[in-house]
């Protein structure tokens, strides 16, 4: 099977939902245009909300809910943003200037990370973290391979327990998140 068969087969896989908790993104608002500055490290300049809409299903119940996860983006959050390695810059840059969905996505799985998924209202596992990475992508029009492909890679590159619960940057306290089921 050819690297690109291969990671096709991976990537269009449908899991079943009972084996595991999932969240499907539906939608995604802000209250204003995220404003950052810098470059391959970025800084928030003002404070912003950045609301999530979409659908929760939790193994432990087998219930599926739909959900608004509200994110506060406090002036001084740094992320480096997707931070893909550098033969992936081209399909999956750090941050896509003018593309507030798309830079929502790592910087919002960044600030996930960084408190270990334990949010206002829910204990989101890794996966259902990088669910909202690869779902916002999706919103923001990023093909579905591309998305899959930058998934497998947080697995790859971001999957051991350096980056879970990682503050290197001091500043979880400047993201806020609350998850409220619908």
């Amino acid at each position: 099977m050819s690297f690109i068969n291969w990671l096709r087969s991976l990537v269009s896989k449908k899991q079943t939902t009972n084996d595991k908790n999932s969240i499907t993104v539906n939608a995604l608002e802000m209250d204003r245009p995220l404003v950052f500055e810098g470059n391959g490290m970025y800084h928030f300049t003002r404070d912003c909300y950045v609301y999530v809409k979409g659908s929760r299903y939790t193994k432990s119940d087998k219930k599926t809910r739909n959900f608004m996860m509200t994110c506060l983006f406090k002036r001084g959050f740094m992320s480096d943003g997707a931070s893909a390695p550098a033969f992936a810059k081209s399909f999956v840059p750090d941050v896509k200037k003018g593309d507030n969905v798309y830079n929502a996505a790592p910087f919002i799985h960044d600030g996930l990370y960084m408190l270990k998924g334990y949010i206002n209202g829910a204990n989101l596992t890794r996966e259902e973290c990088d669910d909202i990475l690869r779902g916002i992508w999706r919103l923001a029009g990023v093909n579905r391979a591309v998305a899959g492909a930058a998934d497998l890679g947080v697995h790859v590159f971001a999957g051991s327990d350096d980056h879970w619960g990682n503050d290197y940057n001091d500043c979880k306290h400047l993201f806020g998140c609350k998850f409220e089921n619908r």
